[in-house]
């Protein structure tokens, strides 16, 4: 006779026997025909200018600072009722945090400053491409900020087989 399976067993062991999802890919941008001084000078200039905007005027930082403010001010309030547990002011916490959502402000925050980036390097020439499995494994080998992997970046960015046949069309 046969036993019955758990359902959530049963899902993972199908979900096992399929092929690995891969994770998101991970894209760079090229320059084809660039000397490796322009290519990496035009980038940073790109990151440059976003780095360097002010953004205390933007509705996302201002939301962000708000909810700041709101936490720390409930951080270091003392309790006001004597009988109100750490359960209780964690509570509030939470729900604060919830309604506040100063994590996911940063987040739109730090989008809206990679999307100048990214245009800002459209604008300039450069072409977002794809990395393949093979590349993604050899840049992970890499430290980030090394002289190698930005020269390894360089190279892959600089042929203009690899950035025609990988570009993202969006």
């Amino acid at each position: 006779m046969l036993r019955s399976i758990p359902l959530g067993l049963a899902v993972a062991a199908l979900a096992a026997t399929g092929a690995p999802a891969r994770s998101t890919p991970t894209y760079s941008w090229g320059k084809p025909g660039s000397t490796r001084a322009l290519f990496e000078g035009g980038s940073r200039a790109c990151m440059l200018k976003a780095a360097g905007r002010d953004v205390a005027g933007d509705d996302e930082a201002r939301k962000y600072i708000r909810g700041f403010e709101v936490l720390e001010r409930e951080n270091n309030m003392p309790a006001i009722d004597p009988n109100e547990t750490a359960f209780d002011k964690s509570e509030r916490q939470v729900r604060l945090r919830r309604m506040y959502r100063p994590d996911q402000h940063v987040d739109a925050l730090q989008s809206q400053l990679q999307a100048e980036v990214d245009g800002c390097l459209i604008r300039t020439g450069y072409t977002r491409f794809a990395l393949t499995r093979e590349q993604e494994r050899a840049l992970k080998r890499l430290r980030p900020g090394s002289e190698a992997r930005k020269a390894y970046l360089y190279t892959l960015g600089s042929d203009a087989r690899i950035v025609e046949a990988q570009k993202v069309v969006d």
